[in-house]
C-alpha cells in the first residue's frame, strides 16, 4: 500500500475497524498490499483490542487510530471522519479483498459523477466455518444471501451495503450525515445498510455483483446463526416498515 506524502491526499481511503483480530487482520491486510491500485491508504481503528492487532497492522503500515467506544459503527464511523482521499472504500479485518478490489471500485465511482456509492457482495472463506452440522449447508446459505440482496437492489432499489464491500464518495457520506440518523446519534446497528438507504436519495448507486470478498464465517454457528435470522428480521422491520433509525 502506498504512503501520501505530505503535499498530496491518497485517492482513496480503506477503513478496517477491528477489535482483537490478530488472527484475522495480517490476512485482510495482505490482501490490500496485493492491489492493481497502488494510490490508497490503510486506515486501521482499533476498537480497543488488548491482543496484538494494533501492532500487525502498523506493520503493514497502516495508519492506525483508536476509538474507545466499542462498537462496529463508532470505530466505522472513526475511520471515515479521519480518512484523506475523496473516496472511502470500507471492509472488515476478517475479509480479504480480490486484488482489482480498488481498482473495480475507483473506476465504477470516476467513470460516472453522479455515482455517490458502489457496493458488492461476499462470500465465506473456505473451511472458515466452525465444524458443526450447518457447515455443509454454508454455500446454500451464501447463494440465499446473495440472490437476495441482489433482487432487493434490482426490485426494490434498496442498496443493502455489507461493510466488508462498499465504498462511498467522501462528500456525499458528509452530505447524508454518516453514519447516524437526523439527531446526530450514531446508528446502534446497521450502520452500513442505512447509509445505503441515505445515500441512494443523493445519487446513484451502483451494485456490482462480481466484485466478491471473502469473509469468515467463524460466527455461523446453530445458535447464533437463529440470532443472525431472528435479528436481521427485526431490523428489517424496524427500518424498512416502521421507518426507524437504528
Amino acid at each position: 500500500m502506498s504512503t501520501p506524502s505530505l503535499s498530496r491526499w491518497p485517492k482513496v481511503s480503506v477503513v478496517v475497524p477491528a477489535l482483537n483480530e490478530e488472527r484475522e487482520i495480517g490476512e485482510c491486510l495482505e490482501s490490500l498490499t496485493r492491489q492493481t491500485f497502488s494510490d490508497f491508504e490503510v486506515i486501521v481503528v482499533d476498537n480497543g483490542s488488548t491482543d496484538t492487532t494494533p501492532s500487525i497492522a502498523a506493520r503493514y503500515g497502516a495508519r492506525v487510530i483508536r476509538e474507545p467506544r466499542r462498537g462496529i459503527p463508532y470505530a466505522r464511523e472513526a475511520g471515515f471522519r479521519a480518512a484523506r482521499a475523496e473516496i472511502i472504500a470500507s471492509t472488515d479485518a476478517d475479509t480479504v479483498v480480490p486484488p482489482d478490489w480498488l481498482e473495480r471500485i475507483w473506476q465504477a465511482l470516476q467513470g460516472d459523477p453522479e455515482t455517490v456509492a458502489t457496493f458488492g457482495p461476499f462470500r465465506h472463506k473456505p473451511g472458515s466455518a466452525p465444524r458443526t452440522p450447518i457447515r455443509p449447508l454454508i454455500p446454500w446459505y451464501e447463494v440465499g444471501l446473495i440472490l437476495g440482496q441482489q433482487a432487493t437492489w434490482q426490485l426494490l432499489r434498496l442498496p443493502h451495503f455489507s461493510g466488508a464491500n462498499f465504498a462511498v464518495r467522501k462528500e456525499a457520506f458528509f452530505k447524508v450525515g454518516g453514519f447516524r440518523s437526523p439527531d446526530g446519534r450514531i446508528y446502534s446497528d446497521w450502520e452500513d445498510i442505512q447509509l445505503g438507504f441515505k445515500l441512494r436519495r443523493l445519487g446513484k448507486v451502483r451494485y456490482l455483483p462480481d466484485l466478491v470478498v471473502l469473509t469468515s464465517a467463524r460466527k455461523l454457528r446453530p445458535a447464533s446463526a437463529r440470532n443472525i435470522v431472528i435479528g436481521n428480521a427485526k431490523r428489517m422491520l424496524h427500518v424498512h416498515v416502521l421507518g426507524k433509525p437504528l
